[in-house]
């Protein structure tokens, strides 16, 4: 059973269309669910925790439907968002406290040390706290549970280098444990290629790609070539031309299409792998824009 399963799952908010959308994360992955700005990455994770409701489709978490089974959704998975705000309860300890308190999986042990090493103080106050303490302070309450699913939105921001590297371990650790999942929205790819074993590239509300990490980095190559033909560039499915001068070409290539690059006057001078980052720029181009 998949730890995340959304079927057909669509959402309209003024003028911006989440889906169709089709995604499961399977238990024991980590998946990295990355998108430019506006993409609906937070919309989707918002919708899988029952902020929201959407317009068409069906949202399965850890076997249970959402919203159906909205409450023990809750009770299992952990949320990391920016936009959680626990100023109200004034200060650290009171704060982790009240959170403690709805959990039975809490783990206090955990939590003093997620604490020590996050150098976040139980006496200090919510409100003074930096805007990186404060994710902390939303990643220790998150981590110190011993839930299912972890859902991560931007957790890294304003994160220094050594908290990055602090929750990767967390996360890593987190995943080892049975049946567990993760997944995450971050704009720090670098970080997540290594991270993640699955990922999900989502633009303007649409799923483009997914699959495991390393089939898709080995899917799509980078391609400098040189156009014998004079013309112009033919259109050809699983070429994305990335840049051209005159005839020379820097082309994205999918491995998966049978593309006939020689027949269409195309030599090829040099192939380089690409990175996850070098993907997702060429997949979320404006292809409106000529190379």
């Amino acid at each position: 059973m998949d730890a995340v399963a959304l079927k057909g799952v669509e959402r309209r908010l003024g003028d911006f269309v989440l889906g169709p959308l089709d995604l499961t994360v399977p238990r024991g992955a980590v998946l990295a669910f990355v998108g430019p700005n506006g993409a609906g990455k937070t919309t989707t994770l918002d919708l899988m925790m029952g902020m929201g409701a959407p317009d068409r489709g069906e949202i399965g978490v850890l076997g249970l439907a959402m919203p159906q089974g909205e409450v023990a959704i809750k009770q299992r998975c952990a949320y990391v968002s920016p936009d959680l705000n626990f100023t109200p309860w004034g200060s650290v300890g009171r704060a982790l406290d009240f959170v403690r308190g709805f959990y039975p999986d809490w783990d206090q042990g955990r939590c003093e040390r997620l604490l020590r090493e996050f150098s976040i103080a139980r006496n200090e106050r919510i409100a003074s706290l930096s805007f990186g303490a404060r994710i902390k302070l939303s990643l220790v309450m998150a981590l110190s549970r011993d839930a299912e699913l972890l859902l991560l939105d931007e957790p890294t921001v304003g994160l220094d280098v050594n908290a990055r590297l602090l929750l990767f371990r967390e996360i890593r650790d987190f995943v080892k444990r049975e049946g567990r999942a993760v997944m995450i929205s971050s704009h720090q790819l670098s970080d997540l290629e290594r991270l993640a074993d699955h990922v999900a590239i989502l633009n303007k509300g649409k799923l483009i790609a997914s699959g495991r990490m390393d089939a898709l980095v080995e899917r799509y190559v980078q391609l400098e070539a040189r156009l014998n033909t004079g013309g112009a560039m033919p259109v050809l499915e699983g070429v994305t031309v990335l840049a051209r001068d005159g005839a020379r070409l820097s082309l994205m290539l999918d491995r998966k299409q049978d593309v006939p690059l020689a027949q269409s006057g195309i030599e090829v001078l040099r192939e380089t792998p690409m990175s996850l980052e070098d993907i997702f720029v060429a997949l979320v181009a404006d292809k409106s824009v000529p190379a």
